[in-house]
């Protein structure tokens, strides 16, 4: 309710790996979520090549094994999405195929913070 209120993003959202699984994505609700702060949401447009599961790996697998994104999206001011954060490693694998792309990240929104 806080960022309907005070805050009007003048960009679209992309969220990462935003497929669906087990019925819903948790990108694609947070999309949905910020779409009313003026957010643009572009749903399902980077995601993972890679098939492998990162869950409970650590830094070192995670920075051997890229998820090699791959988007569409080009010359667009983007806000990158992701449900947690754990090494950051998405989040910059993410943000240097969108800006190869021309695309101008303006920061990313996440869920929460695992590594804490």
């Amino acid at each position: 309710q806080y960022f309907k209120e005070h805050i009007q993003i003048q960009a679209y959202g992309v969220g990462i790996d935003d497929n669906v699984k087990k019925g819903y994505s948790h990108t694609g609700v947070m999309l949905h979520s910020f779409s009313q702060c003026g957010l643009i949401p572009i749903y399902g447009e980077l995601n993972a090549k890679n098939t492998i599961s990162y869950a409970g790996k650590t830094l070192a697998f995670r920075q051997e094994n890229p998820k090699n994104f791959q988007t569409s999206i080009c010359n667009k001011d983007v806000v990158i999405v992701d449900d947690i954060i754990t090494t950051g490693t998405s989040i910059r694998e993410a943000k240097k195929v969108l800006q190869a792309k021309q695309n101008n990240v303006l920061f990313a929104l996440t869920l929460c913070n695992a590594s804490l």
